[in-house]
């Protein structure tokens, strides 16, 4: 199996996890000692290992009643991937469409070993209810 099929099939692992909350399935896309970092920051340790990365994804998880990804545009390029989407998320009494940049980098066996997320609350699109305080506009 080449490299891009490999990438591709730990995406729609990752992918799948997050809607369908499936820790097991979330545990196998991550190489030993990955990096998480939501969102990227100069000068911070981003999340590392699976188990703070996991209570990374727990704390989005607990804000949404379901969560899934509109996936409009992928980059593959060696064994990084940049990936556009949407996030549809139903929060309690509202739907909310965040879009969203996902900047994967593989290990040599297709698993995550770093992953940066880049998101604009002001690009949120609130299509139900009102905006929750944990999505914050800009001053």
């Amino acid at each position: 199996m080449d490299d891009r099929s490999v990438i591709s099939a730990t995406l729609q692992h990752y992918y799948d996890a997050w809607e369908t909350r499936d820790h097991e399935l979330y545990r196998t896309v991550w190489a030993e000692g990955a990096a998480f970092a939501d969102p990227p920051t100069d000068g911070e340790v981003p999340p590392t290992g699976f188990d703070q990365i996991l209570a990374g994804m727990e704390e989005v998880w607990s804000r949404a009643d379901s969560i899934t990804y509109d996936r409009h545009r992928m980059w593959h390029c060696g064994h990084s991937v940049a990936v556009h989407s949407t996030v549809v998320m139903k929060i309690p009494d509202a739907l909310a469409h965040v879009p969203l940049i996902h900047v994967f980098r593989f290990d040599d066996e297709g698993l995550i070993r770093r992953l940066e997320a880049f998101l604009d609350f002001d690009q949120v699109e609130m299509v139900e209810g009102d905006r929750p305080d944990w999505m914050p506009l800009s001053a």
